[in-house]
């Protein structure tokens, strides 16, 4: 499975692509410093956003490496976008149950909700402003930019936002027909 982040070409400076492994490499762990208990069982999508915010903040220079937002007294929110939620995920959890249910996939199922993986986020960098998911089928980078400026107006005690949209494409829906993962990901200022 290819593994792509970045924004749009509007938007965009930088386009990652990573090659997905179960094992931790080195290079994540030195930018978000340890890795969260649940790594192991986390969908590929929260593992990504994870890495990525973890990117952004480091790069602005919000925190360092194994530090949370909390910690230097910055209250920090994060909206994310998607035009198809959990859907990936919902699939490959119901797949688990046509074996039986009693077979059903528990570490599947927590991973079944859409904001999930932006709460992931939220806990490795100490994010404790609004987190939490907004679907748009059209552009959905715009809506999650509108939502948080929409948070910060009305919220004096945000430092600032984070805005993403994220999608998990199969391949029928990838260009190229390959499986991939989004994550557009931008900082909201007052």
């Amino acid at each position: 499975m290819c593994m792509v982040s970045g924004k749009r070409e509007d938007v965009c400076m930088h386009e990652y692509t990573y090659a997905y492994n179960d094992q931790v490499d080195e290079a994540v762990i030195s930018l978000i410093g340890a890795i969260p208990k649940r790594w192991g069982r986390m969908n590929p999508l929260s593992r990504l956003l994870i890495v990525e915010v973890g990117r952004l903040l480091i790069a602005k220079g919000l925190i360092t490496s194994g530090q949370k937002c909390s910690d230097r007294g910055l209250t920090i929110g994060l909206v994310g976008a998607t035009s198809r939620g959990s859907l990936r995920t919902d699939v490959d959890f119901i797949a688990s149950m046509e074996e039986g249910a009693g077979l059903a996939s528990p570490a599947l199922f927590g991973y079944t909700l859409p904001n999930i993986p932006l709460a992931e986020a939220a806990g490795q960098f100490g994010l404790t402003g609004p987190v939490y998911a907004l679907f748009d089928t059209l552009k959905p980078f715009e809506k999650a930019e509108l939502e948080a400026r929409y948070l910060l107006s009305y919220h004096s005690e945000l430092s600032l936002m984070l805005a993403c949209e994220f999608d998990h494409l199969s391949g029928r829906e990838a260009r190229g027909g390959v499986e991939k993962l989004l994550v557009n990901l931008t900082i909201v200022e007052k």
